[in-house]
């Protein structure tokens, strides 16, 4: 866990081969957990940053790898925000899929308790954290449930799947065109300085502007420049991305 700014903490967890981020961020009245990774253990070192302070824990999706971790945080939030498509899809998808992964390793993944949303959006929810606003905003692409939190005080984007280094997991083709049209709009705006995926590079404005090439590439717009050398996830995802868009379906 490192602060990469005055209460801004992020803190990564590897599970199954795969590295993932999230974040805290403290304000004056309340902070917000982004992200429980993907096992209790992840969260380990959370409740002594927290203290006593009240705090939402936030979900940027419904993907194992990013809100698995809850049950180890030691305190209750206030609510566990999420996209309501995040929460439906923590009804049937998420306890299907928690036990197909139990069955394989019940090792590894039986001490995980599922902890659902229970406050949703559709849109957009502000949280006034004392001090600091976090916004949230629905950005479909990745997923249909993704979310990006947005601190204006401090020009920096939480993105977590909606953006990655070296290169995104496209689900669906259909989803590319909205979900890059998106990007731009947030690339656009100069008060952005800073966007932290949940995997990949932290470095400045790297992961926004390379999804951004890199989904444009996808859609024909730029060619492809792709790291020289790319590790066997990324080498597969990649091929799966364009066979995603060839075929895009109906999402």
């Amino acid at each position: 866990m490192w602060e990469i700014r005055p209460n801004l903490w992020l803190y990564e967890a590897s599970a199954a081969g795969i590295s993932v981020r999230g974040a805290v961020i403290i304000g004056e009245r309340y902070a917000a957990v982004w992200d429980s990774l993907a096992q209790p253990q992840d969260v380990a070192g959370l409740p002594a940053l927290l203290g006593d302070l009240p705090y939402f824990l936030i979900y940027s999706h419904a993907d194992w790898d990013h809100c698995w971790g809850s049950s180890g945080l030691t305190r209750p939030p206030l609510s566990i925000i999420a996209h309501a498509e995040c929460r439906r899809r923590f009804i049937d998808e998420l306890p299907a899929t928690l036990q197909r992964m139990c069955e394989a390793d019940a090792q590894q993944w039986g001490a995980v308790r599922l902890m659902p949303p229970t406050l949703s959006f559709s849109s957009r929810l502000s949280l006034d954290l004392g001090g600091l606003t976090l916004e949230l905003h629905h950005l479909p692409g990745h997923t249909s449930d993704c979310i990006v939190g947005w601190l204006p005080a401090w020009g920096t984007l939480l993105g977590g799947d909606a953006i990655e280094t070296p290169l995104p997991v496209v689900n669906s083709g259909a989803h590319v065109g909205g979900w890059l049209a998106r990007l731009q709009r947030w690339a656009a705006r100069e008060d952005l300085r800073y966007s932290i995926p949940a995997h990949g590079s932290c470095e400045g404005r790297v992961a926004l502007d390379g999804t951004i090439a890199y989904l444009r590439a996808l859609t024909g717009e730029l060619d492809f420049e792709l790291p020289p050398e790319l590790d066997e996830f990324y080498a597969r995802t990649h091929a799966n991305n364009l066979q995603a868009v060839d075929q895009p379906g109906d999402g």
